[in-house]
């Protein structure tokens, strides 16, 4: 739709922040601008300013002397001049409706600091924050190179959200690059308020277990993941930003590991993945064990629990089923208190809660203590928690009606599905299934950096050395 004055204060007609400024500089302008998206200095030393002392015979002449701004251009269409001037542009018209668009954006918004879920003791500390030109400015700070592209979108017909794919172009697959746009391009929602929405959209093959979009807070982990052929996804209005391809190991990661010695790196990502795996398998072998396969308990441990039981109301999986949903209560309640009252929250509901219910005999001691070391465990793997918490439930529950080989098939199930997903031409399980060795110098064990000379086959890539 052509640009016209008009047009554009008509749809802005009982708004109290629009406000028009009319000038004559030789020919006469009106500037135009949204009072609560733009900085007041700005407007005055970028549009005011200049054309107070401009004597132009044409419009032209307006357009060399705005080129004061870094920020300035001429958008195509009305939509566009409607879209720059929500973001904090201010427009410029003559009689004719020509128009200028000036960058006069306020900077609102918290302070670069370290990210309250990604801390680490070496490395970073900075973090993204919510303005999407200040999560771009600290990749660009640590890629200063003409190869990292950004590929600037907007997504949602009410809140017009800046989305940002980046990526390091000789390295990215550019088929995957392609596929991740198109699918932005295609989204129809009315409003994009966090990078979370479009997670949903770019997950290929939706699934109702296990994120396969990865997310970050940290610039420098960002980086590192599109060194090695990913995608960044930076979204306005949320620190998260999101990259693709993702793969079920880089749950087992933490941000410090690549600041820390590779031998305790390993060994913290074993135990990782030791605690995850004991957390949702512990209960339901409580219950197996207990009912159904109680021979294979050494002795001792057997008549320890069994006294430990004797008298408790309920059966062993009622028992356990009582004490994860009671861990679960807790853990969303104190999610949701604010942190002074949570911290009280947690000591009253895993001491005096726990202690009162086996005083009281209506839980056994083991029950309580297996349930808080699932609980604890969990945590090893904080994006996953509720995930992990429904499939615990789930193989609980299995365990208790069909013993220790329900157990197992709960496992095999498990681990087939998770073989089973693929997203943007990655297998969600590599470099374990399909087996790549590889790519194991980075996987539950790692090698020392230097020995890091290929980047991963498991993601498509168009450069495989790391040093060129």
């Amino acid at each position: 739709m052509k640009i016209s004055f008009d047009k554009l204060q008509k749809l802005w007609r009982g708004q109290d922040d629009f406000r028009i400024r009319e000038l004559n500089c030789g020919i006469s302008l009106k500037a135009v601008c949204l009072d609560t998206m733009c900085d007041d200095a700005k407007v005055s030393a970028f549009v005011l300013q200049p054309l107070a002392y401009v004597n132009a015979d044409a419009f032209s002449e307006v357009e060399r002397k705005l080129a004061v701004g870094t920020g300035v251009r001429k958008p195509p269409n009305l939509f566009a001049a409607a879209e720059d001037l929500t973001n904090g542009y201010t427009l410029v018209f003559d009689g004719e409706d020509n128009c200028i668009s000036v960058d006069t954006r306020t900077a609102v918004g918290r302070s670069i600091a370290e990210p309250p879920t990604s801390m680490v003791m070496r490395g970073p500390r900075e973090g993204f924050v919510e303005d999407v030109k200040t999560n771009i400015t600290l990749l660009r700070k640590r890629l200063k190179t003409p190869d990292f592209k950004i590929i600037n979108l907007t997504v949602g017909k009410y809140t017009n959200t800046a989305v940002a794919v980046c990526y390091i172009d000789g390295i990215a697959d550019k088929s995957v690059v392609d596929s991740v746009v198109q699918r932005l391009e295609s989204v129809k929602v009315d409003g994009v308020l966090d990078s979370s929405y479009l997670a949903r959209y770019l997950d290929v093959n939706r699934t109702f277990l296990f994120r396969r979009i990865g997310s970050t807070e940290k610039p420098d982990i960002a980086v590192g993941k599109m060194l090695e052929g990913r995608l960044t996804i930076v979204v306005d209005g949320s620190p998260m930003a999101l990259t693709v391809p993702y793969l079920f190991v880089e749950d087992m990661q933490s941000p410090g590991d690549y600041y820390e010695n590779s031998a305790m790196t390993t060994l913290s990502r074993i135990l990782r993945f030791i605690s995850v795996v004991a957390s949702v398998l512990l209960p339901a072998l409580y219950v197996c064990l207990q009912v159904y396969n109680y021979q294979i308990i050494p002795l001792r441990f057997l008549i320890t629990v069994l006294n430990a039981s004797e008298a408790i109301p309920f059966s062993p999986l009622t028992e356990m089923l009582l004490v994860l949903i009671v861990f679960d209560i807790l853990r969303e309640a104190n999610l949701r208190m604010p942190s002074a009252v949570g911290i009280s929250l947690s000591l009253v509901g895993a001491i005096v809660l726990g202690d009162a219910a086996v005083q009281a005999g209506l839980l056994g001691a083991p029950a309580v203590m297996i349930g808080a070391l699932s609980g604890i465990g969990l945590f090893t793997m904080p994006d996953n928690t509720l995930i992990l918490s429904l499939l615990r439930l789930a193989v609980t529950l299995v365990g208790g009606f069909m013993g220790l080989l329900g157990v197992i098939i709960s496992v095999l199930a498990i681990i087939v599905y998770l073989a089973s997903m693929q997203n943007y031409k990655t297998p969600f399980l590599a470099p374990f299934a399909p087996d790549i060795p590889e790519d194991r110098q980075d996987a539950l064990a790692q090698v020392p950096v230097p020995q890091m000379k290929k980047r991963p086959k498991s993601i498509p890539n168009e450069n495989g050395d790391r040093r060129g």
